[in-house]
């Protein structure tokens, strides 16, 4: 844990330099932004809300309408053969492999509205 020892510019366009020049020095060395916040004595939650603004970049906005939709890539593979017990049951069901590993399993009819929910939302 570091103490802050930089006195932070109480004007806002002197702290748009101030972290500018911070964000901009972090970006060119070899220390991660935690460190780099650490030896420079500024705080590290700041650092990345500054980074965040000064790059223009904008948090992702919700889906309003559920309706809307999008392409996922998917990956299809060849199971390994189950036991005829498995088969009778998980007949009425499937299972989803997303990217990243995340599996949803036992998808139904009763449930697939749920699952295309959450899918939507990822």
């Amino acid at each position: 844990m570091s103490l802050r020892t930089r006195q932070l510019p109480r004007k806002r366009s002197d702290k748009r330099q101030f972290w500018q020049h911070h964000v901009r020095q972090q970006a060119r060395g070899k220390l991660t932004q935690r460190r780099y916040c650490e030896r420079h004595g500024i705080g590290y939650a700041s650092f990345v809300r500054w980074r965040r603004l000064l790059s223009g970049a904008r948090q992702p906005s919700r889906i309003q309408n559920s309706s809307v939709s999008a392409f996922v890539p998917v990956q299809v593979a060849t199971p390994n053969r189950p036991s005829v017990e498995a088969l009778r049951q998980d007949a009425d069901s499937i299972d989803l492999l997303l990217p990243g590993g995340m599996r949803i399993e036992g998808i139904t009819a009763a449930n697939i509205e749920l699952v295309a929910a959450l899918v939507s939302r990822l």
